[in-house]
This record gives C-alpha cells, sequence and structure tokens, in this order.
C-alpha cells in the first residue's frame, strides 16, 4: 500500500511540475489553471493519507486479551495501566463487575487499546525486578524495545545477551544491538520516546539500502537575493507596464515528512523582499503622447505553502528536491507615485501623481533545491523559489528568488 501510495504522489507532483512535457499531451495546462491545479493535488494528497494510515484508512479489529495464569482472556476491562510501580493492573470481565486487583505474578501479559504489555525482569539495583513492560511495535528478530510507564519512561532493549537500559548513551546501545550500518545515520536522529523507537524499528525491519534521513519536523532559516518584476498600469491609462528591481531576501521555512520514507514534505514559510526601482515609459493616448517615469517603494511578505520531493544524490549527504506551491503576500507601500509629462500639440502639462495598488497577491511558486547535510542531519539548502502572484486589475508580481538556508 506504501508503494503505490508513493507512487501515486510521485505522479501527481510530475503531472503539476511539468505540465507541457511533449511526451504527455494530456498534461498541458493553461497558466491560468495553475491554481486549480494546485487545489486538486492537496485534495489527492490528503485523500491518499487517508487511505494509507491505518488509523484513518480502517477499523481495527479487537484484539484485547488479558493471560491470568494459563488462561487467556478476549472479554474484560483493564484500568490503570499499569499501576503500583508497574506491578498492578485492575482488571473487571465486564463493566458492571467490579475490579479486581491483579499483579505482575499473576498476570504474564496482557494487550489493550493496541497496548501490549508483558511480564518482563529488569535490571535494578545491582538485581532483578519483575514488572510490566510494555512491548514497542516493530521489533526486529536482533532487537526488541520496551517502555517502563512513569512520569519520566525509561526504555530498554531486548537482545540475546538480555535486557539492557537505554541511558544516557542510549544510542551506542542501539547502534550495537541493532548491529546494522544502514541504521548508524538513523540512530544519530533517534530521540527516547516512543514514536522515533518504533520509526528506528520499522526502518530496522525494512531497510534494503542506504538512503537519507532527516527529522520530522525541521526549520531552515536562510538569506538570499530576489529579482523580481512588477506588473501594472499606468494611473489614469491603460497602459501595461512592467518595473524590474531586486533586493535581499530573508524569511524561514518548516517543513513536515508525510512519508515513511520521509521524502515528501508540506513545507509553510514566510519570505521578507524589499522592491524599491523605478523606470521610464513612452506611449500614445490618443492624439497625445505621454512620458511618465513610475516609481515603487515596497516591502512584500508573501506565505509561501509548498510540497517537496527529494531525490538522493548520495545518501545522507546531497539531496537533490523540486517543489510546487502556492503563495499568498502582503504589501507594505511606502511609496507609489509616478511623475507625467502630456503633450498636448505645442504645450506641455506636467504633473505628479500618487496612486494605489493591491492589498494582497497571490498565486503559485516553484523551485529546486540541493541539499549538503553535515553532522546530525543539520544541513546548508541552496534553492532557487520562482514565484508569480497577481492582485487586481493586471497587477501582478512575479520575482526568482535565490536562497541560502540552514536547516535543522
Amino acid at each position: 500500500m506504501c508503494q503505490w501510495f508513493e507512487f501515486g504522489l510521485e505522479l501527481v507532483f510530475l503531472v503539476i511540475l511539468n505540465p507541457v512535457h511533449p511526451n504527455f499531451p494530456i498534461l498541458k495546462i493553461s497558466a491560468f489553471r495553475w491554481q486549480d491545479q494546485f487545489g486538486k493535488f492537496l485534495l489527492t494528497l490528503g485523500l491518499g493519507l487517508f487511505l494509507y494510515l491505518p488509523s484513518f484508512g480502517q477499523v481495527p479489529l479487537k484484539k484485547d486479551y488479558i493471560v491470568i495464569a494459563d488462561t487467556a482472556l478476549s472479554q474484560g476491562v483493564v484500568r490503570d495501566i499499569p499501576a503500583m510501580d508497574n506491578t498492578v493492573i485492575y482488571f473487571a470481565r465486564s463493566k458492571k463487575q467490579a475490579f479486581q486487583r491483579l499483579s505482575v505474578e499473576e498476570v504474564s501479559e496482557f494487550r489493550i487499546s493496541e497496548r501490549h504489555f508483558f511480564r518482563k525482569e529488569i535490571p535494578k539495583g545491582g538485581g532483578q525486578r519483575v514488572v510490566f513492560l510494555e512491548k514497542l511495535r516493530h521489533a526486529v528478530p536482533e532487537a526488541t524495545l520496551w517502555k517502563l510507564n512513569g512520569e519520566t519512561p525509561v526504555y530498554y532493549v531486548e537482545t540475546a545477551s538480555g535486557m539492557e537500559v537505554l541511558g544516557t548513551s542510549y544510542r551506542e546501545t542501539l547502534a550495537a544491538s541493532l548491529d546494522n550500518p544502514l541504521l548508524v545515520p538513523l540512530i544519530e536522529l533517534t530521540k527516547p520516546n516512543d514514536l522515533s523507537l518504533e520509526y528506528l524499528s520499522r526502518t530496522a525491519n525494512t531497510i534494503e539500502k542506504p538512503r537519507t534521513f532527516s527529522r520530522i519536523f525541521v526549520l531552515t532559516p536562510f538569506v538570499g537575493y530576489s529579482r523580481q518584476t512588477v506588473g501594472l498600469l499606468v494611473p489614469d491609462s491603460s497602459e501595461e507596464i512592467k518595473i524590474t528591481g531586486s533586493s535581499p531576501a530573508l524569511g524561514v521555512n518548516g517543513e513536515a515528512f508525510l512519508t515513511f520514507s520521509r521524502n515528501l514534505s508540506l513545507n509553510v514559510g514566510l519570505t521578507w523582499t524589499q522592491f524599491d526601482a523605478q523606470d521610464f515609459f513612452v506611449y500614445e493616448q490618443g492624439v497625445n503622447r505621454l512620458e511618465s517615469d513610475v516609481y515603487l517603494d515596497f516591502t512584500l511578505l508573501q506565505v509561501p505553502v509548498a510540497a517537496r520531493y527529494y531525490f538522493d544524490l548520495e545518501p545522507n549527504k546531497w539531496r537533490l528536491y523540486g517543489e510546487v506551491g502556492y503563495s499568498y503576500a502582503i504589501p507594505s507601500y511606502d511609496k507609489l507615485g509616478v511623475y507625467q509629462g502630456k503633450f498636448e500639440l505645442e504645450e506641455v502639462v506636467t504633473s505628479r501623481k500618487s496612486f494605489e495598488m493591491s492589498d494582497s497577491f497571490s498565486g503559485v511558486s516553484y523551485g529546486v533545491g540541493v541539499e549538503r547535510y553535515l553532522s546530525k542531519h543539520r544541513g546548508l539548502v541552496f534553492g532557487l523559489r520562482q514565484f508569480k502572484v497577481s492582485g487586481d486589475e493586471n497587477e501582478f508580481v512575479q520575482g526568482l528568488t535565490f536562497q541560502l538556508g540552514y536547516k535543522f
């Protein structure tokens, strides 16, 4: 199911990023339909996640049970999981019956609400202690991960050599227990919590070749350079003009990975740029010739939302990505004006006018980039992002931004 889901996402991404591919005439998408296509992409992505994730796409069968002495019971209610320093639970055969106190000596294992507990011995103060341990999912033959529940959970790894606590040197312990060089980059990122350890176990069960690992959530602040073009109408005319300028760019990008392979992510960010430029235009209006010197000075705050797909160039060292998304931009105007000369027969009428532009812009963005990973998957990001956002009355801002970021 995972392979089909990821294949579908790659196909949708290809359709959006390659609208005029010569080998696929069906993919020819006119420019004004980009936003509609991206909306369909997000819908497809959401539907795919709905069908793919077990918690959404299906209702798990009831598998709860408890083993008391040598008797397995599949009906009943367990309370306080577990109590008394993980040595006691309370069990009732039905909600109408009183709860019975059961110790770890009486119960060998039980499963409740997808959580699986076993009676196990753990090292304690130079000796051994019998408690209920919760078994984490996706155990591998070489090692099983366990959790001792409490305000601060304690994790253990069980191998053929016995049970060992995951303490301050837990990464070294995991590396020795799993003994798989392909997992070393992932172990560097692993945290002592359920989600991180279960992801490690699941990866240990499935990995066959090197691939890049990443945290689920990452941030990338960046600086850059932006070349922008503003399109608008000359005030009190139908003359369409374009003014080009450049400025520094600052921003931050937040990223959440959506798939098990962590090669598809959802990105939300903020980008700040400054536009300050002017240009001179000569045009006809009726029988009169006009000369206009138009100047623009404003800042633009963009909120881009994009889907990003990664390709490994050299696993855990170099990765290439492509992205496509939607951007909402809010301008803050400082100066908008025009110096104008109107030639009427032998007379020239000069004037200076201020004017207004759109309060907001929106449109598509897309880009490519490469990442160079450093220690613990912090890395440098080199990217190019193209955008075009439109406002009212033929107004738009388009640009190409080069970004240099630090990912952590």
